[in-house]
């Protein structure tokens, strides 16, 4: 096709009805849920008219707003003839461009979104079973599940830091370090292992607590120890609580003996040197004029480390 050709229903409605469910979907992964109002493809042999264009125009800057690209269409007045140049031309290219992004979130970095720490907490010469467990509370399920659509990730990290070289510290400055950052998104998870995924689809979260994530100390004199993070919905599911538990599970050295003066025993030190600090972030939507609005979460620390 080329300038001067009929624009037909076809050329118009793949990319309507896509821009329709990109902002007005909803569901897991469905759309982000913004009542924007995109007119009905018209029927064939109708005109297609300076009101239908504007719509289509709308709802186009809307998302290339948010994506950060480009808006290939013309707008165009009342009485002005809408030619291949002003849609046909660049359908197909935007519709393509916009589907690869709404698939795929997480392949982009330059949307209208930025990361911030929700809550960072630390535990110093510690020891046993430290718990910490943040609440992400959404209006309903449906903002829930637009924001996670929108590219919202929650993420869990932990870091260990110990200046006296002691060998339990070097084994969780190890240990926090093979963590690295676990992910909760729209994202598919990357394997089905606890001990070696990254990340999990936010919609395998259940009701109830389920371990996602486990990474077990490489040092065979601490190899009890582990970090586990586990999550649960709540508020028919509207929020999201994520549980991260630091596990210093190893029996400390202990010896018996006897000798001048009677029996004797010790038990060694079961302390954690230094200092482990636990910190949850999230990506979240800027809602800056004119782009994609999903409504942020709020944070709640429940549980403290």
């Amino acid at each position: 096709m080329a300038s001067g050709s009929t624009i037909t229903y076809n050329d118009l409605s793949s990319l309507r009805d896509q821009m329709n469910t990109i902002l007005n979907g909803t569901g897991v992964h469905g759309g982000y849920n913004q009542s924007h109002t995109v007119a009905a493809n018209p029927a064939t042999g109708d005109l297609i008219d300076d009101s239908y264009h504007d719509s289509l125009h709308s709802a186009a800057a809307k998302i290339a707003n948010y994506y950060n690209i480009t808006n290939t269409f013309t707008a165009v007045d009342a009485g002005t003839t809408i030619d291949w140049d002003h849609y046909g031309a660049v359908a197909s290219a935007f519709n393509t461009d916009i589907t690869t992004r709404f698939d795929s979130p997480w392949a982009y970095s330059d949307w209208d979104t930025s990361v911030q720490n929700e809550t960072s907490e630390t535990a110093s010469d510690w020891n046993g079973t430290r718990t910490q467990i943040v609440k992400f509370e959404f209006a309903t399920a449906a903002n829930l599940n637009a924001w996670f659509a929108a590219g919202g990730e929650l993420r869990v990290s932990a870091s260990h830091s110990d200046s006296t070289s002691n060998q339990q510290g070097t084994s969780w400055e190890q240990l926090t370090g093979e963590m690295g950052t676990f992910t909760y998104s729209v994202r598919p998870e990357d394997s089905s292992s606890v001990d070696t995924r990254t990340r999990l689809k936010y919609s395998s979260i259940s009701t109830s607590y389920v371990v996602h994530k486990k990474e077990i100390a490489d040092d065979s004199d601490y190899s009890a120890n582990y970090i586990q993070v586990s999550a649960k919905t709540e508020n028919s599911g509207a929020d999201i609580l994520i549980k991260i538990e630091l596990a210093d599970a190893h029996v400390a050295r202990s010896g018996s003996g006897s000798g001048y003066g009677g029996a004797w025993s010790w038990t060694g030190a079961d302390n954690v040197p230094g200092t482990s600090t636990v910190t949850i972030a999230s990506k979240k939507l800027t809602n800056a004029s004119g782009s994609v609005m999903a409504t942020n979460p709020t944070s709640t620390v429940t549980d403290s480390l």
